[in-house]
């Protein structure tokens, strides 16, 4: 009798869900033609399960309810050896048995070690696991050995979206290259707040019709190269003034607002088809209004998205109608985890229907809330069964089960395939043709600087002054490095690099032929900012050309709008330096557009 029971809830479950994963894989439209081309109805189509939904049903009939539960979690390597000390990371996930492990350059530190873990990992499963990393490009990259790329904002301000698809394909090739299979990309949270200390350059900029398009581009890529898309951080991280790595940040727009602007480029990436949406660990009390007490301190505080009912199921999945799996931020973060307990986080994210736990800080722990949450009745069996689904369907899509091309090519041929890959030049090159199309130039005499280069041959001197000591190193070398390749020989330049705080900033200027300064997001630094606009003062009294190169986001242009020439390079990546370095060389201004509305002078 159990028997029949447990096949009648199976059958139930199927019957609502099979549907949802129609829109989730490829080839569903090609199917149905061909089933009309064969004589079969599209009636008869949409009351036959899926090839996918098949498996989907065999492979949860044959899990055990610990292998239900534990398939909902993606952990880090650290938080399993963390919380039972003097184990192994890999006997923990051998005992654990979770959905996903996420990785971090902390654990990649070439290619053959990087393979070589990537299988131990997999080894370990009993259901094959998502092996997942946050490669962003740019500002947010794990691979050290790998081309960092531009960053999404970078891509924006070269005005054309199919450098996102192209920068998606190429980081989700060298991830499969390197036997991941989950990328925790793309951004598509809306940067309209020049104070955000945690989005910024990852944006693809303040305007949400542009932002969706770039979105919409960057999931193309993704898919072209069969790597599921995780679109982050909903409801919309992007007119935050708080990282929620280190705090609770409060958004208390009305929905309509959510609706005018944070919302346009998720509901763009789920019209194409993104897997995955990944919650924000932020507050939004006109969206959810409900208030907990905060393990912290006892005070209370309004419930953050990734724990809402209202928010991540009744506006991502009813409203939006999104059919895949929603995924938490990181559940270590303390915007979580000051005022949740580890299993406390996990039932709560559940209950408000995330499907994918992201990296509970005590992993074993929050399996075990879930379980007595089961047995308190506020979990229930087919609540987990939901989520359960909605991975297998994805990781069945992707041939993350069902595949094994990849185990079956040996380590040392694996490991030389991919040391190809990134030995060739096509993610350079990619990387150089955004980075010079990005570039933005901004100044008071850039009429003059159309026709004439800012480094001239005739120049001997050239000072280089930031406060950030990585960019500025990193664009003096650069103009070395351009000079040379340049003059061949025919010319001597050198270039020297001061700090704002360095006592010989006035001899220096006056010695030299010209002044470059070298900004990296000083407009949030007041007191640097005002260093820096004295040396400017310096420059332009002793009549030395002067431009700047904001190698941070381009709110820098607000504070230095009187510079006579500046380009904005939208990151400290390699390429984007190289490009900024070599615009001072050209008699041409780049034509990058600003993908961000600037601030008010005087409130920056």
């Amino acid at each position: 009798m159990l028997a029949v029971l447990v096949l009648f809830v199976l059958g139930a479950a199927w019957l609502r869900d099979w549907r949802g994963a129609e829109s989730l894989h490829k080839g569903s439209d090609n199917e149905a033609a061909s089933s009309a081309s064969n004589g079969t109805t599209s009636s008869d189509y949409e009351n036959k399960p899926s090839e996918i939904e098949i498996q989907v049903n065999e492979r949860l009939a044959r899990m055990s309810l610990n292998e239900r539960i534990s398939q909902l979690f993606i952990v880090d390597l650290d938080a399993l050896e963390g919380e039972k000390p003097g184990e192994s990371a890999i006997a923990g996930l051998k005992e654990l048995q979770p959905g996903g492990v996420v990785l971090f350059r902390r654990d990649l530190p070439d290619v053959r070690q990087t393979i070589t873990q990537n299988r131990e990992l997999q080894h370990t499963a009993r259901i094959p696991m998502w092996i997942g990393v946050d490669e962003e490009g740019g500002s947010v990259t794990r691979l050290s050995f790998a081309n960092d790329g531009n960053g999404n904002m970078a891509i924006a301000a070269s005005g054309d979206t199919a450098l996102a698809a192209e920068t998606a394909n190429q980081i989700s090739e060298t991830l499969e290259k390197l036997e991941f299979n989950l990328n925790f990309a793309p951004v598509a949270d809306v940067n309209n707040n020049a104070n955000n200390p945690v989005i910024g350059l990852r944006s693809f900029g303040s305007d949400p019709t542009a932002v969706a398009a770039y979105v919409q581009s960057f999931i193309s890529g993704m898919h072209q190269s069969g790597m599921p898309a995780v679109v982050k951080h909903f409801p919309g991280h992007g007119d935050t003034a708080t990282d929620s790595h280190v705090g609770l940040p409060k958004l208390s727009f009305a929905e309509e607002r959510f609706e005018q602007v944070e919302w346009v480029p998720f509901r763009a990436a789920i019209e194409a088809g993104a897997d995955m949406v990944m919650s924000a660990h932020i507050q939004a009390p006109q969206l959810e209004p409900s208030a907990v007490r905060s393990k912290k301190d006892g005070s209370q505080i309004t419930l953050p998205a990734t724990l809402s009912p209202r928010i991540l199921t009744g506006i991502l999945r009813d409203k939006m109608n999104f059919q895949g799996a929603i995924v938490t931020d990181a559940l270590n973060m303390k915007a979580i985890s000051d005022h949740f307990g580890s299993a406390e986080a996990a039932v709560l994210a559940l209950q408000a229907g995330a499907d994918v736990l992201l990296m509970p800080p005590q992993p074993s722990a929050a399996v075990e809330g879930i379980r007595k949450a089961m047995d308190e009745g506020k979990i229930s069996a087919e609540r987990i069964d939901e989520s359960v689904r909605r991975i297998l369907r994805i990781k069945l899509k992707y041939g993350v089960i069902g595949q094994q091309r990849k185990q079956s090519i040996e380590t040392e041929e694996a490991i030389k395939l991919a040391e190809q890959f990134l030995s060739s030049d096509q993610s350079h090159q990619l990387a150089d043709r955004i980075a010079s199309q990005a570039l933005t130039p901004w100044g008071t005499k850039l009429d003059t600087y159309r026709n004439q280069a800012f480094i001239q041959r005739h120049m001997k001197v050239i000072t280089v002054i930031g406060h950030d000591e990585r960019s500025l190193g990193q664009v003096r070398r650069a103009i070395e490095d351009t000079a040379t390749s340049l003059y061949k020989g025919t010319g001597k330049l050198a270039c020297h690099g001061l700090l704002l705080s360095d006592d010989k900033l006035a001899p220096a200027v006056q010695s030299s032929d010209a002044v470059l300064f070298v900004t990296r997001d000083i407009y949030l630094q007041p007191k640097a900012t005002s260093k820096l606009k004295a040396a400017l003062k310096l420059a332009l009294d002793n009549k030395k050309p002067a431009a700047v190169i904001a190698a941070g986001t381009p709110y820098d242009i607000v504070t230095l709008s009187n510079a006579p020439l500046g380009f904005a390079i939208y990151g400290a990546a390699d390429s984007n330096v190289r490009a900024g370095a070599s615009a001072l060389f050209h008699d041409k201004l780049p034509q990058g557009k600003l993908p961000v509305e600037l601030p008010e002078r005087g409130s920056e």
